[in-house]
This record gives C-alpha cells, structure tokens and sequence, in this order.
C-alpha cells in the first residue's frame, strides 16, 4: 500500500523544484521541428496560430477582442459525458483507445514506438513547463484534442470525445459506471499486487484493459491502487476516496472563479492541504500509473516522470477539467481572459501570455495559448 507519508512527501518536493521554463514568450512564429504526424494539418494551423496572436495583440491595444479565422470548421462536435454514449459508442471508444498501442509514434518516444506510449512520453517531457502554472488548461486541452485526432484518424474512432463528470460521483467514486468491469467500461484496480522496479500498485486484470502493457517509464502492467486514499487522508477530510475535493461544491467554486489564474489555481488546489483540487483529487484516489510522478517517489524516474496517461481513464478525466474551463469561458468577459504564473507553482509571478507558446515535444506543432482559448473556432472544433 502507499504510504500517506510517501505520496505528501513526495508532493512537498516537487514543490520546491524550480526548473527553467521551456516555453517561449511572446512569439508569434509557429516551430514546425520534429516529427510529422499526417492526421494534423501543420500548415493551416500555422496560419491560425498567426491570426490568434495577432488577435490578442489588437485586442491589447483596442481593449476588445474581435478577430475573424480565415479558416473555418467543417463541424463543431459536441462532447458527450460517458453515461451519455450508447453502448456501442463506448465500445468503438474502448477500442479505438486499444488501437492506438498498434500504430506508429512517428518517432516522438525514445522508449517505445506505439503512439499510445507517444502520449505518454510527450506528458512526463519536461512535465513542470505545463502543470500547476498558468499552462496547464490550455496545453491539457490541446492535449486532449491532439488524441481526439488521432482516435480519429489513425483508430477510426467517429463517435463523441466523452468525458468524464467524476462530481456526480463524489460521494463513491468507485461505484461509478466508467469503472464496470464489463465491456463498457475502464476495470477496476484488480487483485494481484506488483512491484516493478519500484512501481507499486493492483494489476488491472478485469474489464476491458485486463493485462494492458504499457511501456514508460519500464514495461509493465497497468496497474491501480484504489485504497491508498485511506493513507493519504487519514482524518478523513475529503470523504470517502477524496470526492469532497470534487464535488458540485467544488466545481461551483471554481466556476465562481474571477481571473484566469483564480480558475487555475481552485482546480490545482493551491494552497490546499495535500494539494487536493478538481483536478488532484481523481489521480490521487486512484494511484498507480494514474497518480503521475508521485506514484514514482523512491524511483529513478521521480521527480522527472509523469506517466499518467499510461491509464486510459486519464482523457475521460482531463476532457472533464476541460468541461469546467469551458464552462468558465462562457461567462460574460470570459472567452479570452488569461494570465498566471510561468514557473511551476510560483504564484509571485504573472508573467504569462497568450502569445506564448506550448510545447508539444514533436506532437505535432506547439501552439500560442491564444489559439487553445476558444474550442469552437478552428482547428479545435468542438464544444460542450
């Protein structure tokens, strides 16, 4: 079992790590380095990457937002909760996912040539640059959409993006319907325990991903832990399996959520005991591959991995916290608000900006914030 002291502990030092950003500022050139993956059309995005600074820039000085994309989409699709998608839906989903471990990376990892573990890889590269500062919702998002595209594309994937309302499922989270371990859903924790090179957890042996190999940072099972919440929250503040950090409460207060870096920092769970939040409270209720570079504590890889999506639940999760952030967006004055800090946790420092760019490490082209900041327009496509 993981211990609360070994996943705090863990959490504490990531904390005082300070790295330097590897992000640029202020730049309106898109890079086009590294591989090319076909299902992104690296050209067209340049120009849209272009329009969307220039937007920003006009909208500083005119103190208005007003821009017109030269490109257009086709479809915006509409995003659906898990409960929402028929059956078969969620079957083409769960295959689709499985899919992905069958197809090239186009050489983005240096661990393994699957575009599943590509994901993987791109999310624990340099993984400070875009979690808990002011990145994190729009890289997460492009993130997540980068993956849509390629279910799509390369797996044949046509139904909705789903995600994921784990509010609904606060008060027992493992009763929800995304963990059946039929056919429709994502498995439980399993009963087999392991240790792999120090990786610690339950072998997912039920369910649709029983046995799913993964490869990052060492091959091996998927593996959760769904009772190791109980060390990490001893005196029970959270309620059971951490939902009060979660719960409609919670996203009400994030929705209430004045400036940007406000949102930002209710759903990361600065300032909050445990850094318990939105965004936290799932990857830490789960553990195992989920739980990131925690999980790797008393490990070779920690604090550098960040293997999170190693667990297919992941998408579900974060197209969630993308939920919120749209929804946020859709009040008045909201759409194209953003600011924050660069460094990870560093909540002196509000120095960010739209123009600055993501970095996706060959996934694709690294996109300037303002151009992940309305999903209805192009290339994003989609709404809730």
């Amino acid at each position: 079992m993981i211990r609360a002291t070994v996943v705090v502990g863990a959490l504490a030092l990531l904390q005082t790590l300070v790295y330097t950003p590897t992000l640029v500022q202020g730049s309106s050139v898109q890079r086009r380095d590294g591989p090319i993956l076909p299902f992104l059309d690296y050209e067209g995005i340049a120009t849209a990457a272009a329009e969307a600074v220039q937007a920003d820039q006009s909208a500083r000085s005119s103190g208005s937002h007003s821009s017109t994309p030269s490109r257009t989409c086709r479809e915006v699709k509409k995003r659906k909760e898990w409960r929402q998608l028929t059956k078969a839906q969620k079957k083409d989903y769960i295959r689709a996912i499985k899919c992905l471990q069958t197809k090239s990376d186009y050489g983005i990892s240096p661990v393994s040539n699957t575009l599943y573990d590509a994901f993987t890889q791109v999310h624990q590269t340099n993984w400070t640059d875009f979690h808990a500062n002011a990145y994190f919702l729009p890289w997460h998002r492009w993130f997540v959409w980068v993956h849509s595209e390629a279910m799509a594309s390369e797996c044949g994937y046509t139904g909705p993006t789903p995600y994921w309302n784990y509010s609904m499922d606060y008060k027992n989270p493992f009763a929800s319907p995304i963990f059946s371990t039929d056919e429709t859903g994502f498995g439980s924790h399993g009963r087999q325990k392991l240790n792999v090179s120090g990786l610690v957890g339950f072998k997912v042996d039920n369910g649709p991903f029983a046995n799913l190999k993964v490869n990052l940072p060492v091959p091996h099972y998927l593996m959760r832990n769904f009772s190791a919440w109980k060390d990490i929250d001893k005196t029970g503040e959270w309620g059971y399996a951490l939902g009060e950090a979660f719960s409609p409460k919670e996203v009400a207060r994030a929705l209430s959520a004045k400036k940007f870096i406000d949102l930002e920092a209710i759903i990361d769970g600065y300032n909050v005991t445990n850094f318990m939040g939105l965004h936290n409270g799932p990857h830490f209720f789960n553990s195992g591959d989920w739980l990131g570079p925690a999980w790797l504590n008393g490990t070779s890889w920690f604090p550098q991995g960040s293997t999170a999506p190693n667990d297919p639940i992941f998408w579900n999760h974060h197209a969630y916290i993308d939920n919120i952030f749209w929804t946020w967006q859709q009040k008045p004055g909201k759409q194209w608000l953003f600011n924050g800090n660069t460094v990870f946790w560093n909540q002196t420092d509000d120095s960010a900006r739209p123009t600055d760019l993501l970095p996706f490490y060959g996934l694709g082209p690294n996109p300037p914030v303002a151009l992940a900041l309305k999903t209805e327009n192009w290339p994003l496509c989609y709404t809730y």
